[in-house]
C-alpha cells in the first residue's frame, strides 16, 4: 500500500514539472491592455462581441457628402443683400461707345477740296451736319453731283471730301481705263448712288456699331450706266464669264487701292446687290477687300 502512494505522488510530480505542448497556441494581450483575470474574460468578450466587423475588402465606399454651400457673409457692418433678377436692359449687350463728329483738320480739307477739283469733280459745299445721334454727321459736307467729267452720281450723293476723292480718283484711273479695255464700244456715263450720307448702323442693324455711312465716309454703287445700251447691274458674278463679268471684278478688285472697305455684290448676306465702298481708318493701315 505503501509503495503505491509513493508512485502516485511521483507521477503527480512529473505532469507538474512537464512543458505544455508547443502546438497549442497562447493567447497574447492586445497592445495597451492588461491580460485579463478569469473574472474579466466574459465581460470583454461581451465588448469585443459589440464592435463592429472590418468592412470587406471589395465593398465600395460611401461618397462624402458635400458641405452645404453658404452665401459669402456682407462684410462688417453691411446687411446681407438678396439677390436681385436681372433686368431686360442688363441682359442686353452693351452698346459701343460712340465718338462725336469730328472736325476736320483745316490744311487736310484744303488739300483734298484742291485735288477734288483738279479732278474736275463738281460739287458744293454744305453746312455741318450735326447728326440726329450720337455718332451721325459730318462736320464738313460736300454734296458732289459729277465724280469726275463725263461721270455723273445719280443722285447726288452727301459726303465728307476724303470719300468724293477717293471715288473720283477710282473712276478716273480703274474705271474708265477698264472700261475701254472691256466694253470698248459704249463708255461709262454714271454711277448709280444707292446710298451716301444715312444715319444708321451697320447693315441697318437695330444695335452694334455706328456705320460709315453715318460719318459721310461710305458710297454704295448699285449700277454703272453707259452712253447707250443697258447699265451693268451690281450683283453676284464670280462665275460671269462674260465681258461684263470681268469688268465687274476687275473694278471691284482694284478699288481696294483707294478706299480702305471694299464689299462686292455676294460678298455676304446684306451686300447682294451693291458695291459698297469707304474709307475707314483701321490701325496698322488694315485694308478689308471681299
Amino acid at each position: 500500500m505503501l509503495h503505491r502512494l509513493i508512485i502516485l505522488a511521483a507521477s503527480t510530480l512529473l505532469i507538474a514539472a512537464a512543458p505544455p505542448p508547443q502546438d497549442v497556441p497562447v493567447p497574447q494581450p492586445k497592445p495597451g491592455q492588461e491580460t485579463p483575470s478569469p473574472t474579466q474574460a466574459p465581460a470583454d468578450n461581451k465588448k469585443e462581441a459589440e464592435q463592429p466587423s472590418p468592412p470587406a475588402e471589395n465593398a465600395v465606399p460611401k461618397p462624402a457628402e458635400k458641405p452645404e454651400e453658404k452665401p459669402e457673409p456682407a462684410p462688417e457692418g453691411e446687411k446681407a443683400k438678396p439677390e436681385q433678377p436681372k433686368t431686360d436692359e442688363e441682359k442686353k449687350p452693351q452698346e459701343p461707345a460712340r465718338e462725336p463728329v469730328k472736325p476736320e483738320d483745316p490744311e487736310e480739307l484744303k488739300a483734298c477740296l484742291s485735288q477734288l477739283r483738279e479732278l474736275g469733280a463738281e460739287f458744293k459745299e454744305l453746312p455741318a451736319i450735326p447728326g440726329e445721334e450720337d455718332g451721325c454727321g459730318i462736320a464738313s459736307p460736300l454734296e458732289l453731283s459729277t465724280v469726275i467729267p463725263g461721270i455723273k452720281l445719280e443722285p447726288e450723293g452727301t459726303m465728307r471730301c476724303e470719300a468724293a476723292l477717293a471715288l473720283a480718283r477710282w473712276a478716273k484711273d480703274v474705271v474708265v481705263p477698264t472700261a475701254a479695255i472691256a466694253l470698248p464700244d459704249k463708255k461709262v456715263s454714271a454711277f448709280g448712288n444707292a446710298s451716301t450720307y444715312v444715319c444708321r448702323n451697320r447693315n441697318s442693324a437695330e444695335t452694334g456699331k455706328i456705320s460709315e455711312h453715318a460719318k459721310g465716309s461710305a458710297v454704295d454703287i448699285a449700277t454703272l450706266a453707259f452712253d447707250k445700251g443697258e447699265p451693268l447691274v451690281m450683283k453676284p458674278r464670280e462665275e460671269d464669264g462674260t465681258m461684263e463679268g470681268a469688268f465687274q471684278r476687275t473694278i471691284t478688285t482694284a478699288a481696294c487701292l483707294f478706299f480702305k472697305t471694299v464689299l462686292s455684290p455676294g460678298s455676304d448676306a446684306t451686300h447682294q446687290d451693291h458695291l459698297h465702298l469707304d474709307v475707314l481708318e483701321r490701325k496698322g493701315g488694315y485694308l478689308y477687300c471681299r
